[in-house]
């Protein structure tokens, strides 16, 4: 992907508050767009493949955010925890909108996570193909 054209090259032909605005534009979008950051407290796994994953996240400025989904009967500090294969859990995204979608950014095993009903302005229900697999998900 080609980087964003430098504001600087046209600057002096722009208006104070325009090139400030521009330039603004173009600092976050090389760079500083992020989809969520782990929370300051957040826990994560002392051992195995999951030692040091965050379990927690804040909203970063990205448009959506990112949640943890530990394996039934993990006690790894991550907000929900798979009830078994094939059910679904209602996980509260906080986007205050219907969410268009997810995506899975983190996984300690193979798996495949589904919609089981129709995502709201408050949940978006899902399952996993494996209970026994973590994973983080990004809902957008």
């Amino acid at each position: 992907m080609a980087g964003t054209y430098d504001p600087n090259t046209f600057a002096p032909d722009l208006p104070t508050t325009h090139r400030q605005w521009v330039q603004s534009v173009q600092t976050q979008l090389n760079g500083n767009v992020e989809i969520g950051t782990p929370a300051q407290n957040s826990p994560s796994a002392t051992s195995g493949v999951n030692r040091g994953v965050p379990t927690q996240y804040e909203r970063a400025n990205g448009s959506g955010v990112m949640i943890r989904i530990d394996a039934a009967g993990a006690s790894n500090g991550a907000p929900y925890n798979w009830n078994g294969n094939g059910v679904g859990i209602p996980v509260k995204h906080g986007l205050q909108r219907t969410p268009i979608g997810f995506h899975i950014v983190d996984q300690d095993g193979a798996i495949q996570v589904y919609r089981t009903a129709p995502p709201d302005t408050q949940t978006i229900t899902l399952a996993p193909s494996d209970e026994t697999v973590s994973v983080t998900v990004y809902v957008f």
